[in-house]
């Protein structure tokens, strides 16, 4: 695929980056998907995404920041479009990872954008969606 991906899911790992690093390449592809197409979350990815970022381990990130885990929490939730997810995939060695091939999928998503090498971007493409690293998705990007 040679075009930009108009149609994105973007990965919980992609997310925490970009949220305690706001100027990481992974804050530039959230912000770049964001601004080029759609981006996709469904329940469960943004109950992942919710639960993660929550996490005591993750306080250091955001004291005396004036843009908190809340402000990203509702800046990408205000942004990214909800879906309902209606194909169940299992494919994923990891299965907590399958709900992201699962909404990819359900909303016929053009790529997925993930930090996840060992089981998500190892199945690229999966049913014909890109599994891309984020650096793989700024050059795409960039490119255009």
């Amino acid at each position: 695929m040679s075009s930009v991906p108009e149609k994105v899911v973007l990965d919980t790992s992609v997310l925490i980056s970009a949220a305690i690093y706001p100027q990481s390449p992974a804050a530039q592809a959230v912000m770049a998907a964001l601004l080029m197409g759609r981006v996709y979350r469904s329940e469960d990815t943004f109950e992942e995404l919710r639960s993660v970022l929550t996490r005591p381990k993750f306080d250091r990130y955001f004291i005396e920041k004036v843009f908190t885990r809340f402000d990203f929490l509702a800046s990408f939730e205000q942004a990214s479009e909800i879906a309902e997810v209606n194909q169940v995939c299992t494919d994923c060695a990891d299965p907590k990872d399958n709900m992201f091939l699962s909404l990819a999928v359900s909303v016929g998503a053009d790529c997925i954008v993930s930090g996840d090498k060992a089981h998500l971007i190892s199945m690229h493409p999966y049913r014909g969606i890109e599994i891309l690293s984020v650096g793989d998705f700024l050059r795409r990007v960039q490119r255009q």
